[in-house]
């Protein structure tokens, strides 16, 4: 849940600079080879490296799990439209969400240019509806503006996300549909801990998941893994820490400048 474009941009331009700036090579060169040739290309260089984050989401991608698949039916075979309140409802993801849940990403995506292809906003896509994942469409009379759901079951931490189309934010959506949502996932599958992680400059998703009982659970790394990388991170950015940010600091019992190359971990038990 990432808010702030220049921080966000300085942690992606520093993690690229190492082995991700291959992979945009890769990419972006005038080669006429296709996506999929590309990612085959940037999957065969990635596969050398270690801790590499990109790697860890190009190969998985490529994994059929069984377990998500099991996860997914257990869920779904209770039903799959979820009345919330307001004339907001909670479904699973068809397939004529296809085109507003990207236009979702072109709201939200950092790597815009990447979205002009059409394999890369296939691979979002087929990311976003497979087992692994699962997700909902929030559905508002009728009509989509966004969607909530966690990014991996098959994972020992459930991670909630959630995004929202801008001209349907601060209407106290989000706060509704993850609610229901948490109490299905507890009803149907009877998980009830989970993680949470927020750009340090998101407000907005801080206060909504403080309101759903989210606490303060550390900070944790984000694209950047090296401690070179993260102190150049830090130095780089050590003008946009002001006074909300120290208070915030405070509150997660880390120094400030940790809040330039991490994110912020919330843990939330939903009772």
């Amino acid at each position: 849940m990432m808010k702030n474009q220049s921080l966000t941009a300085s942690v992606i331009k520093i993690s690229i600079e190492d082995s991700v700036h291959k992979v945009m090579d890769i990419f972006e060169k005038e080669d006429g080879k296709t996506f999929e040739e590309k990612k085959k290309e940037a999957i065969s260089y990635l596969k050398d490296k270690e801790n590499t984050l990109l790697a860890e989401r190009l190969i998985d991608i490529a994994t059929n799990d069984e377990m998500g698949k099991k996860i997914n039916h257990m869920f779904w075979e209770f039903g799959e439209c979820i009345t919330v309140k307001d004339n907001i409802i909670l479904r699973k993801v068809q397939d004529s969400d296809k085109d507003i849940f990207i236009e979702l990403q072109e709201e939200n995506n950092i790597v815009k240019s990447m979205l002009k292809e059409e394999a890369y906003r296939n691979m979002l896509w087929n990311e976003h509806i497979e087992y692994k994942a699962l997700m909902f469409s929030i559905i508002v009379n009728d009509e989509y503006v966004g969607y909530c759901g966690i990014k991996n079951i098959t994972h020992e931490q459930w991670e909630i996300a959630i995004e929202i189309l801008y001209k349907w934010k601060h209407k106290g959506i989000g706060y509704k549909a993850v609610s229901v949502m948490l109490d299905e996932i507890k009803n149907r599958l009877n998980v009830s801990k989970f993680r949470v992680r927020i750009d340090a400059e998101n407000y907005p998703s801080q206060k909504l998941f403080e309101k759903l009982g989210a606490e303060p659970n550390g900070i944790s790394e984000f694209m950047l893994h090296g401690e070179a990388d993260i102190q150049r991170c830090e130095e780089e950015n050590l003008h946009l820490i002001d006074e909300r940010m120290q208070e915030l600091a405070s509150k997660f019992n880390v120094e400030p400048k940790k809040l330039l190359s991490h994110v912020l971990e919330y843990r939330l038990v939903w009772n």
